[in-house]
């Protein structure tokens, strides 16, 4: 696997997680006709923050977030990372965001803002809290049909605003995660076997050097291939592999999986697990990687970089299961009748 491909696998976030808000030092100018800014002191504080908690109208959860070495997490989905260039966005925006506009001060129109106080039957806005800091908290409503802009209100104060921005605060928990798994395509993989409980085993080698083209092996006698249109899916079992949900690996895995396993070209070994509960389709992944030249003399320069990649994309991936978008997951546990031809009658 090439290095930009293990830099996909979220070793691109590093590059971001050194990136500054770049708003410290700049004048709160509240002396223009409007409010002045939204959240008094955040733009001030804007580079120290370290915890936001986002709640929905119906007192639930969306996200606790919390910063640690550079890192933004989502500390309600068990510390999993959260999308950095969403939170690093939203926090600029919202450090930024003013008080456009007035709006009304009678709490019986708040509803129809979205701004009615979170946990009453009418609440449907997103509040905003900074843990641990002296900023006030702020309650993003609707967006005006007009402008774009979000209403929002400070909890305690009597007055509603018009902001001068959108102010994206999605209130699905989510879009909050990093939801890109890995993108290894299958011009990289040099095998890919699937194996389901009761024996049936599908494997795939590629037909070319290009890996464009792929081949069934073990097809049984009086059976031909189906399609390699068909085939060409399974091997890209590994492409675009995007998170439907996340959640820490407890160590079982039900005797039920299907295991795949993906060989790159450079060695490195990735078996997958995957299994259905009643809450989705999981996938658990393992990395480990065998020397181009196994025995009992040091390994080569190549041999010991390719062990410290398979360690650091294992790190980041066994500690997890992943849920699967159902396509995917039928992809990744294909059958071996599913790529046979048809039998002809």
């Amino acid at each position: 696997m090439s290095q930009r491909s293990i830099l996909m696998l979220g070793v691109a976030t590093l590059i971001i997680m050194v990136a500054a808000l770049l708003l410290t030092g700049q004048r709160e100018d509240s002396s223009t006709e409007d409010g002045g800014l939204l959240v008094p002191g955040l733009r001030e504080q804007v580079n120290e923050v370290d915890a936001i908690d986002l709640t929905a109208g119906d007192g639930e959860v969306i996200a606790r977030l919390r910063r640690a070495d550079g890192r933004w997490r989502v500390d309600n989905r068990d510390g999993y990372e959260a999308d950095f260039r969403r939170v690093h966005d939203f926090l600029r925006e919202l450090a930024l965001a003013r008080r456009a506009e007035p709006r009304t001060a009678q709490p019986e129109w708040f509803a129809r803002l979205g701004l009615a106080d979170i946990g009453s039957p009418d609440a449907s806005g997103v509040l905003i809290e900074f843990p641990g800091t002296a900023l006030p908290s702020v309650l993003l409503g609707a967006q005006d049909q007009t402008t774009g802009a979000r209403f929002a209100r400070l909890p305690g104060e009597t007055g509603t605003w018009l902001t001068d921005r959108a102010l994206s605060a999605p209130d699905e928990p989510l879009l909050w995660l990093e939801r890109s798994v890995m993108d290894i395509p299958a011009s990289q993989l040099s095998e890919v076997t699937i194996l389901h409980p009761d024996g049936d085993r599908v494997r795939l080698r590629p037909a070319d050097d290009e890996g464009d083209q792929w081949v069934l092996l073990e097809v049984p006698e009086g059976r031909e291939a189906g399609p390699r249109w068909d085939i060409r899916p399974v091997a890209n079992g590994l492409a675009s592999i995007v998170l439907e949900d996340v959640r820490r690996h407890d160590g079982h895995i039900p005797e039920d999986a299907v295991r795949s396993l993906y060989v790159t070209r450079d060695g490195l070994n990735f078996v997958v697990s995957l299994f259905r509960d009643d809450s989705g389709n999981w996938a658990h992944f393992s990395v480990s990687a065998e020397p181009s030249e196994p025995g009992e003399g040091p390994l080569g320069e190549q041999d010991r970089q390719l062990m410290i990649d398979a360690a650091a994309v294992d790190a980041r991936l066994s500690p997890w299961q992943f849920g699967l978008h159902q396509r995917k997951f039928e992809v990744m546990t294909r059958r071996l009748e599913a790529l046979l031809a048809p039998q002809s009658s």
